[in-house]
C-alpha cells in the first residue's frame, strides 16, 4: 500500500456514518460554540496519531495484532488483541444499524431491511476479503465524492446568517470540551492506522505525513458541514432536527434538480461502505492473526454473516441507542490505550520485541 492510499484509506474510514447527525450532537454538547470544538478535537487527533506512529515505528514490519503479545506478553497481548477485534466488530454492526436506519428513513421507506442487509452483505463479501492494496484503490478511487458532497452542500448561501454563531465563546470552555468528545468520537478510523503501519510501503518517516493529512481533511470537512448547518439554523431549531444535514439539502432546489438530498445521500452511501469495509477488514485481520496464519479473508466469511445477522435482529431505536453507548465508552479505551503502550514501552525500552 502506498502513501497515498494509506492517506485515502484513513480518510474514507473517518467521513461515514456519522455525517448526517454530527451538527446535532455536536450542538447537544457544545451549543454554538460546537464548531471550536471541531478543530480542537482535529488538533487531539493529530497528536494521537504522532503518537501511534512512535509505537508502531519501534516494531516496523510487524502490524498491532502482532506487537501487542511481544510488549505486553503472550496472554495479555491477546487480552488486548480481542478487544480491539471486537471493536472493530462492534462499529462494523452500529455502522450497518445506523444506515440501515437512515435509508429507512430518507431514502426506501418502504423497502424490506433485507435487501440493504443483503446489498451490504454482497460488497463486504466482495472487497472486505481482498488484500489490503485493493480495498486501498477502491478508497482512493472514491476520494473525490468528497469535493462532490462539499460542493452540494455549498449550492446555496441565501438562507445563511452568521448571527447564529455570535457571541463566540458563549457557553465557556465546559461545554466546548464536551463537544470535543463528542466530535473524537465522529473521528473514528484513525485508529486503523495501528493495523494498516506495516503494510505501507515507504520509509518510516514517511509513514506519519499520509494520515497527518487524511485527519486535516476529515476535520476540515466535518467543519464545513457544521457551520453550514449553524448557519442555516437557528440555535433553536437545530435540538429537533436530528438529521439537519439531509433536512438542510431537502430545502435546495436548483433549476435543473430538486431532490438535492437524495443525491447527497447516494454518494454518502458509497463513503459509508468503504467505511463499513475498512472496520470489516481490521475485525477479520484480527480473528486471521488467531486461528487462520494471519490470513483474514477465512474471517470475512464468517465475520460478514454474523454483522449482517445482528443488522437484522438488533435493528431498534433502543437497541441501536445502547450499542452506540457501548461503542463510544470502550472507543476511548480503544484510543487511548496506545498512549499508554508507548509509555510502557519506553521505559522497558523495548524495540521489534527485543530489549535494548
Amino acid at each position: 500500500m502506498s502513501r497515498m492510499q494509506l492517506f485515502a484509506f484513513i480518510l474514507q474510514t473517518q467521513v461515514g456514518i456519522g455525517v448526517l447527525s454530527f451538527p446535532y450532537v455536536l450542538h447537544q454538547a457544545a451549543g454554538e460554540d460546537g464548531w471550536i470544538s471541531v478543530i480542537l478535537a482535529g488538533g487531539c487527533v493529530n497528536v494521537l496519531l504522532i503518537i501511534y506512529a512512535a509505537l508502531c515505528r519501534r516494531f516496523p514490519k510487524k502490524n498491532f495484532y502482532e506487537f501487542m503479545p511481544l510488549i505486553l506478553g503472550k496472554w495479555l497481548g491477546n487480552v488486548v488483541n480481542a478487544f480491539y477485534t471486537f471493536h472493530f466488530l462492534f462499529l462494523s454492526c452500529l455502522i450497518l444499524l445506523m444506515e440501515m436506519m437512515f435509508v429507512e428513513l430518507w431514502i426506501l421507506p418502504f423497502t424490506n431491511p433485507w435487501l440493504v442487509i443483503a446489498a451490504n452483505f454482497v460488497i463486504l463479501i466482495y472487497f472486505a476479503k481482498e488484500r489490503l492494496a485493493i480495498i486501498a484503490r477502491y478508497h482512493t478511487m472514491v476520494t473525490f465524492l468528497l469535493i462532490l458532497m462539499v460542493a452540494m452542500m455549498l449550492t446555496s448561501f441565501y438562507t445563511m446568517d452568521y448571527r447564529y454563531l455570535l457571541p463566540i465563546g458563549q457557553k465557556g470552555w465546559t461545554a466546548i470540551m464536551a463537544g470535543v468528545k463528542s466530535s473524537v468520537i465522529t473521528f473514528l478510523g484513525f485508529e486503523l492506522f495501528l493495523v494498516l503501519s506495516s503494510d505501507v510501503q515507504s520509509k518510516e518517516k514517511g509513514i506519519l505525513a499520509p494520515v497527518l493529512w487524511a485527519n486535516t481533511m476529515a476535520t476540515l470537512f466535518f467543519l464545513v458541514v457544521v457551520l453550514l448547518c449553524f448557519l442555516n439554523f437557528s440555535p433553536e431549531s437545530i435540538p429537533f432536527i436530528p438529521q439537519p444535514v439531509p433536512y438542510f439539502l431537502n430545502g435546495i432546489s436548483l433549476p435543473f434538480l430538486e431532490r438535492m438530498d437524495l443525491i447527497f445521500l447516494s454518494v454518502w452511501l458509497v463513503k459509508v461502505t468503504a467505511s463499513l469495509i475498512s472496520y470489516m477488514y481490521a475485525a477479520g485481520k484480527g480473528f486471521g492473526y488467531w486461528f487462520h496464519n494471519n490470513e483474514h479473508r477465512k474471517a470475512i466469511y464468517y465475520l460478514v454473516p454474523l454483522v449482517c445477522l445482528v443488522g437484522f435482529a438488533w435493528r431498534s431505536e433502543k437497541r441501536i441507542a445502547l450499542l452506540q453507548k457501548v461503542t463510544e465508552f470502550e472507543s476511548f479505551i480503544a484510543i487511548g490505550l496506545p498512549v499508554l503502550l508507548l509509555l510502557f514501552v519506553w521505559l522497558k525500552g523495548k524495540k521489534g520485541g527485543q530489549q535494548l
